[in-house]
């Protein structure tokens, strides 16, 4: 639907600019002297799921939520854990029982304070089994929780969450978890109000309905197009000068790429790969470090990918230190799926290119080159399409097999991952927290996030036993087992890269960084008002 606004009005006379909403006034000498309020613009590459930071779950809605919320705890510039919403934080002698202090003044935009019974409202709704969140299982070694998610236990009363009064909030675990502290830090734990839920229902994630309490709040939405943030008066922290922060929804990263280059967007990740070679040395260009694996998924289910010996050929086809010949990003030949600064990462698990090994499993599989046709599912994006191309060609070299590639936008190939129509698909995985736990626990039976629908008994209990111990020798063991199991035995996933995050920054633009969790903290931006370019 067509929502025609001021706003709206403004963009069809002046364009993308985000320079403020059109008045038909004459203004006066005096209003022409005031500056204009400081906009900020980037883009999404694609329109998001959800705001709903219970159910969100793609890379598309990170920018938009961690700056519209904060959480109980969040990470500083070295990765590590310190207060937020919370003032402070104790935990048990046994690491069974955290409390949080909340920190005092925190209000919602609408003057309401920040209470702890909105971070239990908040997190029995995430694993409410009628939420269907697909980080639920975020909070499995909460006691109750994961029986409370299945629907075993309906008293949510007896899952080990309570507020103890307005201003300190309780979780008990039902074992200790090495890197439990680094968990409230994810969006899907942010608080949430109770009163704003049951009064628009799921309705409540919109413009006019949403309630905030970070540095922004959220001021407009037009689907397929833009949202807008606006500064929150009512923060509690501090924040630059960024009055209004726009994010437009571009779909084509060549028409992305234009809007940078002639100033309507101030900062562009996901930069396509033809522009990303032909701007290669430019000083607006910028690497940051990023906790992330690209891989190619198998649905264990759906054939050939079935066949565990087809998964295996297909491993070893795979030439992955040519894909940085093709992408032009600084690519990395990816061996383990945990990516390298991280423990668990290692350059000993994972199949090898080995075409003449690729053969034989092949022929091991009891299938004919000739008559083998798989597909392969991908995002609609040029960097993807070029990827799947390449596997597309290697697999004809190397196994004489045909692979039919099949593209969607955003939306719809999510879509496609859920339901498990394609027995192949490419994908990424970024770390919400830095532990080699948020990688292997994707593949976990019982995750939300587990799209090839792979289940191992074996594969569960190593990773569930690394989260209990305390010495990280044992824990790099337990997710070094967990990964043979994963990438050469069963063969559920081939990792392919590694990549930094490159980013267009207009020189404009003072102070950003992203994390290697790929979050963008717009209160510690500053955008200069006139710089010469």
């Amino acid at each position: 639907m067509l929502r025609f606004s001021p706003a709206l009005f403004s963009t069809l006379l002046l364009g993308v600019t985000g320079l403020g909403a059109f008045s038909v006034q004459v203004p006066s000498v005096a209003a022409a002297a005031e500056p204009s309020p400081i906009n900020f613009t980037f883009r999404l590459a694609g329109e998001p799921e959800t705001l709903d930071w219970n159910r969100a779950h793609t890379p598309i809605e990170t920018y938009v939520l961690m700056n519209l919320m904060e959480g109980l705890v969040a990470f500083d510039s070295r990765l590590q854990v310190v207060p937020a919403l919370a003032q402070s934080y104790t935990k048990s002698a046994d690491g069974l029982i955290y409390t949080f202090k909340l920190r005092p003044g925190v209000k919602w935009q609408d003057g309401v304070a920040l209470k702890a019974q909105d971070f239990v409202f908040s997190w029995k709704r995430l694993l409410s089994p009628l939420t269907a969140a697909s980080y639920a299982y975020f909070l499995f070694d909460i006691v109750g929780a994961e029986d409370f998610n299945k629907g075993a236990l309906t008293d949510f009363e007896k899952v080990g969450v309570q507020a103890l009064d307005d201003s300190r909030l309780q979780v008990k675990l039902r074992r200790p978890v090495a890197h439990w502290i680094q968990i409230p830090t994810f969006w899907v734990t942010f608080p949430l109000r109770r009163d704003v839920v049951e009064k628009h229902g799921d309705g409540w994630a919109t413009p006019g309905r949403m309630l905030t309490l970070g540095p922004y709040t959220l001021a407009s939405y037009d689907l397929d197009s833009r949202i807008v943030l606006k500064a929150n008066p009512a923060y509690y922290g501090k924040s630059g000068n960024i009055a209004q922060a726009t994010a437009l929804i571009v779909k084509d990263e060549s028409a992305a790429m234009n809007l940078y280059e002639v100033g309507k967007i101030d900062f562009l990740t996901d930069i396509g790969t033809v522009d990303l070679q032909r701007v290669s040395g430019r000083s607006d260009l910028k690497s940051f470090p990023y906790l992330k694996t690209a891989y190619l998924g198998f649905v264990v289910g759906k054939y050939p990918a079935s066949n565990v010996a087809f998964r295996r050929a297909v491993a070893m086809s795979i030439d992955k230190t040519k894909i940085h010949q093709i992408l032009f990003g600084g690519q990395q030949p990816a061996p383990s799926f945990v990516p390298p600064g991280l423990l668990g990462h290692s350059s000993k698990v994972g199949l090898p290119f080995d075409p003449v090994r690729a053969k034989a499993e092949l022929k091991r599989s009891g299938m004919d080159p000739a008559t083998v046709r798989a597909e392969i599912v991908v995002p609609n994006w040029d960097k993807a399409r070029t990827l799947a191309q390449f596997l597309q060609q290697e697999l004809k070299k190397h196994l004489g097999i045909r692979i039919e590639i099949q593209s969607f936008d955003h939306k719809t190939f999510r879509a496609q991952l859920d339901l498990r129509i394609f027995p192949m698909f490419l994908s990424s995985w970024s770390a919400d927290y830095p532990d080699a736990d948020n990688f292997a626990s994707v593949f976990l039976s019982g995750a939300g996030n587990n799209r090839g629908g792979w289940a191992s008994p074996k594969f569960d209990s190593q990773v569930l036993k690394a989260r209990s111990l305390a010495i990280p020798k044992e824990r790099e063991r337990l997710y070094l087992e967990a990964q043979k199991l994963l990438l050469d035995e069963d063969v559920v996933m081939v990792p392919l890269y590694y990549e930094p995050n490159l980013a267009l920054v207009r020189p404009r633009v003072k102070g950003l960084e992203l994390s290697p969790l790929n979050y963008l903290f717009l209160k510690n931006v500053t955008v200069e008002t006139a710089v010469s370019e």
